[in-house]
């Protein structure tokens, strides 16, 4: 089929939708993030430690489509850059710094 469903059209049963369970993280998976998280930064030291403060939270931008997103708590909080002294921020542009306005 070429095209959108309508609202009344299901590709699945009543009964299949019902029996369906969410996913769940299975022990590969959890093994698998567990090695990612293994991440060191160039002097060899870890970036996250078990210590640290963590949210998990699910994100993205379709219903098929999920992030899992780890905040390290522990490294906020952040303090944002100061904002560049040149730029005019109303214009969007760099402020002239040759002396002459014209």
């Amino acid at each position: 089929m070429i095209g959108k469903l309508d609202a009344d059209e299901r590709v699945l049963s009543q009964k299949a939708e019902l029996e369906e369970q969410p996913m769940q993280l299975t022990p590969d998976m959890i093994s698998e993030i567990n090695k990612l998280m293994a991440h060191t930064k160039k002097d060899g030291t870890y970036n996250w430690l078990p210590n640290d403060d963590y949210e998990v939270a699910i994100a993205g931008t379709f219903a098929a489509d999920r992030f899992i997103v780890i905040h390290n708590r522990s490294k906020k909080p952040w303090v944002p850059a100061n904002p560049h002294p040149n730029f005019d921020y109303d214009k969007g542009e760099f402020k002239n710094m040759t002396g002459n306005n014209a």
